[in-house]
């Protein structure tokens, strides 16, 4: 009965506020952040009156996903065929509480006001919380928020710290996370309640050292009984890691570690020091000390930041455990492919460039069109885009070296990096995690796609409405010093240019007979292509932008960028030096790249990139 008026309560008051829609998504979240709160402590009060030992097991849960990537639930992933996650790496073997975690979101998820808005990572905080208060601990705010990761990697637990650890080491291991001394001896204090396995502690008993098999910073009392739990070659067995109360969050391990009756290495290493030694007698002899302390440092803990990537956005180095010959594999089909035929970089280019300017950088590019579809690759602007092959054997290699991890995507923009590299340009790093897109329509690369009879207006308004600026527009284009380009392309400057003229005046006359011999008036000949850089067609270079000046441009859009004294003046200095050029086309291609991206769980990792 009290469910049910519980769910008649929340209801009416939202009806309240139906008419104000900012209010009432606000109103909803507080109160989904209270219902919350609610569930985590009912289902954590279950499993603790059954087995009161779910608390420090809960409380470890929490350490140990914030630790490894921060606190984003990524402990909790399962393992994948591909894939073996963090709660399977040894450090995770023991961690238990999954299932109460599981109960909470399933009743979160199958309530009407909090149902896809409470993350893992939020209900492991709560639930830790929860946890230390029914052991007797202290209370403590949870601020709401986090996103639950995607990534979750066993060899990444290595982050946590060992029970073997020095005290040198503890305190590298919780710098790394931006926290400090006190907050190492205060968090430490978790280890109040709960239990051990025998394995994390037996070097202590039988194989300290080469010439001590006990270690003598050890009460031998404590030694001998321990001994007793835990005889040699037994790993399995459990023993408290407070031996006066371990179900119970109170200061007395504090006073155990005093008596040299801690139970880890990593116990003991608190009293190296004079600093660390005055703390741990601190907390002895004053819980509110302790008390106080510890709620400062896990809230600390608890808003330890997972790195780039973690949520789906970017990151550089994203294959590097999941597929770590990703990028050398792609590297080596544009190589093979450029060996052939130095124009592959040029066709890789723009097809990464003609990809991310229609739906975002989502390999939507690259389908096939269908029977009742006709897809990107068969509009007008996109039916001489060449690169396909390339992007298919890549695609082949990476589904036998990494099935089902590579997107088409990410080969596509790792293949227009080495495209450019592979012909003299700089290297840079790709940002990678970009997942495909299922959908491809022709009509869509109208009106995205920049014509090469573009004039500076048109130009500057279809890279602003991608996010560029008018110099970003000049360093983009510049990706025109390598390739060719069909005669129909600019056959009008040279031909049929106005009513009153046939040549394009601003072209160089010498440069117009050139291009005449090369491109017949009335010649359909589709297999001709005329470098779009006339000095140096196959190296990437700033001579894109010596011949622009001289007036020897293939398109009206690369005449247009002589049209304003902004662009012109940044064509002269590009011109004037090529490493500028490269370094701001290396920055302006990570850029592009990042266009309206699927990642996390949108899009699909194709088999098949058409």
């Amino acid at each position: 009965m009290a469910m049910r008026c519980g769910k008649v309560l929340l209801a009416t008051i939202l009806c309240l506020f139906l008419g104000a829609s900012s209010a009432q998504g606000e109103l909803v979240e507080a109160i989904c952040n209270t219902l919350a709160q609610v569930i985590v402590k009912d289902e954590v009060t279950k499993a603790f009156n059954a087995n009161s030992t779910v608390a420090p097991a809960l409380l470890r849960l929490h350490f140990h996903d914030c630790f490894v990537r921060g606190c984003d639930g990524s402990v909790l992933l399962d393992s994948t065929p591909n894939n073996t996650a963090e709660k399977d790496a040894p450090p995770n073997k023991t961690l238990r509480g999954f299932e109460i975690i599981d109960a909470i979101k399933q009743r979160l998820e199958n309530s009407t006001i909090c149902a896809g808005k409470v993350s893992c990572a939020d209900i492991l905080t709560y639930a830790s919380r929860d946890s230390v208060v029914l052991a007797g601990g202290p209370f403590w705010p949870v601020t709401a928020g986090r996103k639950d990761g995607i990534i979750s990697r066993a060899n990444e637990t290595s982050a946590l710290p060992s029970p073997r650890l020095n005290l040198t080491g503890l305190l590298a291991n919780f710098a790394a996370n931006n926290l400090t001394e006190d907050d190492l001896i205060a968090l430490s204090g978790a280890h109040t309640i709960g239990h051990a396995h025998c394995g994390s502690f037996s070097n202590r008993l039988y194989s300290f050292n080469a010439t001590t098999p006990q270690d003598p910073s050890l009460n031998s009392t404590y030694a001998g009984q321990l001994k007793e739990s835990c005889p040699v070659g037994n790993l399995n067995s459990t023993v408290p890691m407070d031996p006066v109360t371990p179900d119970k969050f109170d200061t007395t391990y504090y006073s155990d570690v005093l008596l040299n009756e801690g139970l880890f290495q990593s116990d003991a290493a608190l009293l190296s020091t004079p600093s660390t030694a005055d703390k741990v007698r601190l907390y002895a002899g004053n819980t509110t000390a302790f008390n106080d302390d510890f709620v400062n440092s896990i809230i600390k803990m608890g808003a330890i930041a997972p790195p780039a990537g973690s949520f789906g956005e970017l990151q550089v180095g994203f294959y590097d455990t999941l597929c770590p010959a990703a990028e050398l594999i792609v590297r080596d089909e544009v190589q093979k492919a450029m060996n052939i035929s130095p124009g592959a970089a040029s066709g890789l280019l723009r097809l990464h460039f003609h990809d991310c300017f229609v739906r975002g950088c989502d390999a939507s590019v690259l389908l096939d069109s269908t029977a009742n579809n006709t897809a990107e690759k068969d509009a007008p602007p996109n039916t001489s885009l060449r690169g396909f092959e390339v992007v298919d054997s890549a695609k082949s290699r990476l589904e036998e070296a990494c099935f089902g991890i590579v997107s088409c995507a990410d080969i596509l923009a790792f293949a227009a990096r080495d495209s450019s590299v592979l012909s003299g340009g700089q290297s840079y790093p790709v940002p990678a995690g970009r997942r495909d897109g299922r959908v491809s329509v022709s009509q869509e690369t109208f009106g995205n796609l920049p014509p090469p009879s573009s004039d500076l207006n048109q130009l500057t308004q279809i890279f602003a409405n991608k996010g560029f600026t008018q110099g970003e527009l000049v360093t983009l284009s510049g990706a025109h010093t390598v390739g060719g380009s069909h005669c129909s392309s600019f056959s009008n400057r040279i031909y049929n240019f106005s009513v009153t003229a046939g040549e394009d005046p601003t072209l160089d006359p010498t440069y117009v007979t050139q291009l005449q011999q090369q491109c017949p008036q009335g010649s359909s000949n589709v297999s001709l292509l005329v470098p779009i850089d006339p000095i140096s067609p196959s190296t990437f270079d700033s001579s894109y932008y010596t011949a622009l000046l001289a007036n020897r441009s293939l398109f009206s859009s690369d005449q247009a960028l002589l049209d304003s004294d902004a662009t012109s003046g940044q064509v002269i200095l590009y011109a004037n030096d090529t490493d500028l050029f490269l370094s701001d086309f290396a920055a302006a291609m990570v850029k592009m790249g990042q266009l309206d991206v699927l990642t996390g769980t949108n899009g699909e990792i194709r088999s098949n990139c058409r």
